[in-house]
Parts: C-alpha cells; sequence; structure tokens
C-alpha cells in the first residue's frame, strides 16, 4: 500500500466532481454506481441507488465495499439516512489500491470508445464505451456478458478513440467482470482491462 496516498483528498475530489463511485455488499453478486453527497467525519454519505428488490439483501449483511476511483473500502456499517446511505470509513478500511496509476473517469457523453480486435475470430471489430482508463489498463461498460470479455482472455488489439481521434493501442488481458446499476437505473457490466503492453500513442 502507498503511504503517501492521499485517501481524504481522493473522496473530497469524488465529492466535489461527483464522480461516480461503487457501493456493493457481501451478499449480492451486484455493485450499484452512486455519487458522494457529503464527507461527515468517518461517514461518507451516498446517494442511495440500492433498487427496491435489493434492498433486503443489501442490508441484511456483514461487510460492505466502497470503490472510489482506485480505492476499495471495506466496512461492517451502512446506515440509511433518508434517500442517501452512509458508509462508514472504519480503522483499516482501505483494502487495497486498485492500480496504481491515477484513473480517469469518462461519461458516456465524452465519446471515449474502445475499438477492440475479436480475439476469436481476429476480424471483427467490436465498440465499446471506456468508464475509466489510467497508465495500466481501463474498463468498459458493456450491456450484457459475452464470450470476448471472459476473465482471463487476451485481447490481441485495443484502440482508444477520444473524440473520434486514436490515443493508444495495446493488447489486453480481461481481468474482471462485475454487474451494476447505473446512475440511470439500468444493468450494466464493468469490464477491466490489464494492458499489456505499455500502450503505444497515436
Amino acid at each position: 500500500m502507498n503511504k503517501n496516498l492521499d485517501v481524504n483528498g481522493i473522496l473530497e475530489h469524488c465529492l466535489k466532481s461527483r464522480t461516480p463511485v461503487f457501493i456493493s455488499s457481501a451478499g449480492l453478486d451486484i455493485a450499484f454506481q452512486t455519487v458522494i453527497k457529503e464527507i461527515d467525519g468517518p461517514m461518507v454519505v451516498l446517494e442511495n441507488m440500492v433498487r427496491p428488490e435489493y434492498i433486503s439483501r443489501f442490508v441484511n449483511c456483514d461487510k460492505y465495499y466502497l470503490q472510489c476511483k482506485m480505492l476499495r473500502f471495506q466496512s461492517t456499517s451502512v446506515s440509511p439516512r433518508g434517500s442517501f446511505m452512509a458508509f462508514e470509513i472504519q480503522q483499516n478500511s482501505l483494502l487495497e489500491e486498485t492500480r496504481q496509476s491515477e484513473r480517469l473517469n469518462f461519461s458516456k457523453d465524452e465519446k471515449v470508445l474502445a475499438e477492440i480486435l475479436n480475439p476469436f475470430d481476429l476480424k471483427t471489430t467490436l465498440r465499446r464505451h471506456v468508464m475509466d482508463m489510467s497508465a495500466t489498463g481501463l474498463s468498459l461498460r458493456i450491456n450484457s456478458p459475452s464470450k470476448p470479455f471472459s476473465a482471463g482472455v487476451i485481447l490481441p488489439q485495443i484502440q482508444v478513440n477520444i473524440a473520434g481521434k486514436n490515443w493508444a493501442s495495446t493488447p489486453a488481458e480481461v481481468v474482471y467482470n462485475r454487474k451494476f446499476i447505473d446512475l440511470q437505473g439500468h444493468l450494466r457490466v464493468q469490464v477491466g482491462l490489464k494492458f499489456i503492453n505499455e500502450p503505444s500513442k497515436g
């Protein structure tokens, strides 16, 4: 763990910029995208985006997780506050840094796309929205699980385009899939990719 990591600064940045974060519980295989409303001492107050059909299973758990940029926290306490919920940052709550370098988040409207050569036919180009990106990897937003985005699959070529211009290309490995409910209430899948080589720019 990086001892110089500014945890409070990262949380404050997510609050001020309304950067989406994810909350989940040990009893569910789905996460909920939300935003930080307030930081009140050890309590991170979030908009409650847990859909009614998941609430009972969500609250009847003993562990909760908050993913904020490259940070992942664990807590035994999440308490309701009307239309919000408070996640308590406890001693030793910080589990891990999921990436060593700073992560940039993108909204769907920012038109950051990945063009991916289908590893199974080496002909088809798959285009998916990039959710976030760092120097070591990125994550994609897809509508449903599919074979090319299964964990462990090597993608021989992925090209990132920002506003229609080629930013970088590299092979990558699929390292995880995570179902989540987005801020609009739609079920999506986040696919995490780790770059195999340093991306070539331009």
